[in-house]
């Protein structure tokens, strides 16, 4: 089936995008549709029906979207994300949740505290997109406010 998102003009514009900018966002957008999917079963169970179709609804446009974006000439990974930490080896993640569980599984085997084990910084290709903290939220990249919230909050159970 054709991408029906495809027919619109600003689909052709977002085309000409540079292949670097069009595979961040192209991940971006899957872990989106991830995230609305999630949003849509949990409102399903819970028999909100109207939330779980507009969460359905998110879903299959950011996938439409995120598949225009994604040409042939761009590499695809299963692990889009890249943890950067001074010091240790790069891991690499599938998303947002796998990157601050790899973290934490890391600062919990060295046994540093939060003085000691140094923050890293979530990339994809060579874009920072987060900043990991020591307990393991995901955060925009740069300093820290106290009026920042977390990207990702390992606390929150995902769909919630």
């Amino acid at each position: 089936m054709r991408n029906p998102v495809m027919g619109l003009p600003s689909a052709r514009l977002l085309q000409t995008l540079p292949a670097q900018t069009r595979l961040l966002l192209s991940i971006l957008l899957r872990d989106l549709a991830a995230d609305a999917r999630a949003r849509s079963r949990t409102s399903w169970d819970s028999r909100k029906a109207f939330v779980a179709a507009y969460w359905a609804t998110v879903a299959v446009y950011a996938g439409h979207i995120a598949r225009l974006l994604a040409s042939r000439e761009l590499p695809r990974r299963r692990q889009p994300f890249r943890i950067v930490q001074k010091g240790y080896p790069d891991i690499f993640a599938a998303d947002w949740a796998e990157a601050s569980r790899q973290y934490s599984d890391r600062r919990d085997l060295t046994g540093l505290g939060a003085s000691m084990f140094p923050d890293a910084t979530l990339l994809v290709e060579h874009v920072p997109v987060g900043r990991i903290s020591y307990n393991g939220r995901i955060w925009l990249p740069g300093e820290w406010h106290p009026e920042d919230r977390p990207l990702y909050d390992n606390r929150i159970p995902p769909g919630a």
